[in-house]
Parts: C-alpha cells; sequence; structure tokens
C-alpha cells in the first residue's frame, strides 16, 4: 500500500512540477523568444527528478498521518536480516 501512495504522489507531484515549469518557460519565452523551447524542455525533464524528493517527503507525511509505520527497507529486505542472524550464530 506505501508503493502505491509514493507512485501516487510521484505522478502527482511530477505533473505539478511540469505544470510550474511551463509557466516559467513562457515568461522566459516572452522575455528571450529564442530561449523558451530550451528553458521547457530543460525544466520539462528535470521536473521527473526534482519530483521525486518530494513526492517521498509528502508520501511519508501522508503514511505517518494515517497512522502507519513507514517502511525504509525494500522488498525481500527480511532475507538480509536472517542471513545477518545466521550468520552471527
Amino acid at each position: 500500500m506505501q508503493a502505491l501512495t509514493l507512485m501516487v504522489v510521484y505522478v502527482i507531484m511530477t505533473a505539478l512540477v511540469q505544470v510550474a515549469g511551463f509557466f516559467v518557460s513562457r515568461v522566459v519565452d516572452y522575455e528571450w523568444p529564442t530561449l523558451g523551447l530550451m528553458t521547457f524542455l530543460i525544466l520539462f525533464i528535470g521536473a521527473f527528478g526534482i519530483a521525486w524528493p518530494i513526492a517521498v517527503r509528502v508520501a511519508e507525511f501522508l503514511i505517518r498521518r494515517s497512522g502507519r509505520e513507514v517502511e525504509t527497507m525494500q522488498s525481500g529486505g527480511y532475507v538480509v536480516e536472517e542471513r545477518k542472524a545466521s550468520a552471527k550464530a
């Protein structure tokens, strides 16, 4: 469920950052017409990377607010812990 929450929040954050990038590129296009397209392309591609840390923070907040504990291990992480425990014994 937490992965689904993170994916949905990421899609929404990506869309919001891309809309903001569109408006920034429109302002740049108004002032400097030759830089408008390049600005849009850089902000469009950059939105995918910029939205990820924002989405992680928002998803963690939503998960904690719902009363659940945030899972930090990747799936299959318990296998690593079992191997560490058996290696100590």
